[in-house]
């Protein structure tokens, strides 16, 4: 189990399998609130850094929405690739390199896809990146985790079965990070993964997101639109690009 670069290890198969329950519903209540927050339109262009098997892309591509989709995982993106509508695309790219110029009107970054990095600088950095290529008054959406809302409900231990695999996870918050050891036993055979993100309060998020040029319009503490408060399990936040 490598907990260095356990992003580089973990989003296989296996992730897939642990995560299913995040299904279509849940991405079309953020697509939608989404749509219903931004001018959105069949000529806008959308980048998604970190898409993951490309649910929220597809979704967006249906609308007539050009969108194109990144992530790391090969894996992940092959997924993408099977559901693909014709209006979106999938590189394969690492968030602190984009290999794009200065051409989204919208950069998605959703589902706690920040934080990955052992430095500040590294996470800064792709800040940074969503600021190069997002043309100028462009939009982002930064989908986070609710600090207080962590330490307050973390739950330290859960298992379940899925399929034929048993999987158990166990959470717990140490220096400033949220670190998640999950263990997958099929047929009496075992492997163990790493996730870990650092923990970032909701002022720290609305103060780097700023420095990086990315002004915060408004907050939402949920994908059905709900008020942002210390209570709400997410922290969406929408807002546009400055000079």
């Amino acid at each position: 189990m490598n907990r260095k670069d356990w992003y580089h290890h973990w989003f296989g198969e296996e992730y897939l399998k642990v995560y299913a329950h995040r299904d279509e519903n849940e991405a079309k209540s953020l697509v939608n609130l989404i749509l219903s927050q931004l001018p959105i339109n069949e000529n806008t262009e959308i980048l998604d850094v970190c898409c993951g098997a490309g649910r929220h892309v597809n979704l967006l591509a249906g609308k007539g929405v050009k969108v194109t989709g990144i992530d790391l995982s090969s894996t992940l993106i092959k997924r993408a690739y099977r559901d693909k509508n014709c209006n979106a695309a999938f590189v394969q790219a690492d968030m602190r390199y984009l290999p794009f110029g200065c051409r989204f009107d919208v950069i998605l970054n959703l589902f706690t896809s920040f934080g990955y990095f052992e430095t500040h600088e590294e996470n800064l950095t792709v800040l940074d990146e969503f600021y190069r290529v997002l043309k100028h008054s462009g939009y982002f959406v930064f989908d986070y985790l609710n600090a207080p809302y962590i330490e307050e409900n973390l739950i330290p231990f859960h298992q379940m079965r899925v399929g034929d695999v048993m999987v158990e996870q166990k959470r717990e918050i140490s220096n400033r990070r949220v670190n998640k050891t999950i263990r997958l036993t099929k047929d009496g055979m075992q492997n163990m993964f790493f996730e870990s993100v650092f923990l970032y309060r909701p002022r720290e998020i609305m103060e780097i997101l700023a420095d990086a040029g990315l002004k915060p319009l408004v907050r939402f503490g949920d994908y059905d639109g709900s008020e942002f408060n210390d209570q709400s399990p997410r922290l969406l936040i929408i807002g546009e690009k400055i000079g």
